[in-house]
C-alpha cells in the first residue's frame, strides 16, 4: 500500500491519535489489545456471524493503524515494537483465518482454499520480513495486510456465506501476485 494510500486512512484518526498521545497510551499496549479482538473475530468467523466477525476486524484495523500513529507521533518508534507488532500480526491473522477455516470445515475444497490463502498470505509478510533481515526495505505489492484486512471486512459485511469464498478466491490470487511482486523487486537488488 502506497504511503499516500496510508495517509488517507491516517489523517481522519489524527484526533484520536493526539488524544492518546496526550493520554500517554502506549503503542504497544493497543498492539496487545488488538488480540482479544482477533480472538473475538475468530470466534464469530467460527459461529458464522459474519457481520459481527467484521466489526471485530474494523477495530483490529483501528489498533493496527494506530498503534504505529502513536508510536510515530511519540517518537517511540523502535525495534522491539516493530517485534512485537509484527507478531501480533501474525497471530491475528492466524485466528481471523482459523475462524473461517472452522466455519468452512465441512467442505473439503474450502478448507483447502482458506489453508492455502492463509498461507500466502503469511508468505507475503514472511517476504518481506526477510528482505529486511537482509538490509533490504521491501514496502512494494499491492496484498499487504490493510488490503486483505479490507476485503475481509467488506466480505464479512455484504457477502453472504455462500458468496464469501468469492473473498477468499481474492486474496489468494492477490497474494500470489504480491509474492511474485516482491521476489522480484529483492532478487533484482544488488
Amino acid at each position: 500500500m502506497r504511503d499516500e494510500h496510508k495517509s488517507i486512512v491516517r489523517k481522519p484518526l489524527q484526533p484520536i491519535v493526539c488524544l492518546l498521545v496526550a493520554a500517554k497510551i502506549s503503542p504497544n499496549l493497543l498492539t496487545i489489545v488488538s488480540l482479544p479482538a482477533s480472538i473475538t473475530a475468530c470466534y464469530f468467523f467460527a459461529i458464522g456471524r459474519f457481520v459481527l466477525a467484521g466489526i471485530f476486524l474494523l477495530l483490529i484495523g483501528f489498533f493496527d493503524t494506530v498503534d504505529g500513529e502513536i508510536a510515530r507521533k511519540s517518537n517511540r518508534i523502535n525495534p522491539k515494537g516493530a517485534f512485537l507488532d509484527s507478531t501480533t500480526d501474525r497471530i491475528s491473522e492466524f485466528l481471523v483465518f482459523l475462524g473461517l477455516f472452522i466455519f468452512f470445515r465441512q467442505s473439503l475444497a474450502m478448507s483447502l482454499l482458506i489453508f492455502i490463502a492463509f498461507f500466502t498470505s503469511f508468505l507475503v509478510s514472511y517476504i518481506r520480513a526477510r528482505a529486511q533481515g537482509i538490509g533490504n526495505e521491501c514496502n512494494t505489492g499491492i496484498f499487504e495486510r490493510p488490503v486483505r484486512l479490507l476485503f475481509l471486512i467488506l466480505g464479512s459485511f455484504f457477502l453472504s456465506h455462500k458468496l464469501f469464498p468469492i473473498v477468499i478466491w481474492i486474496i489468494l490470487f492477490g497474494c500470489i501476485f504480491t509474492i511474485f511482486q516482491r521476489l522480484h523487486y529483492v532478487l533484482r537488488l544488488k
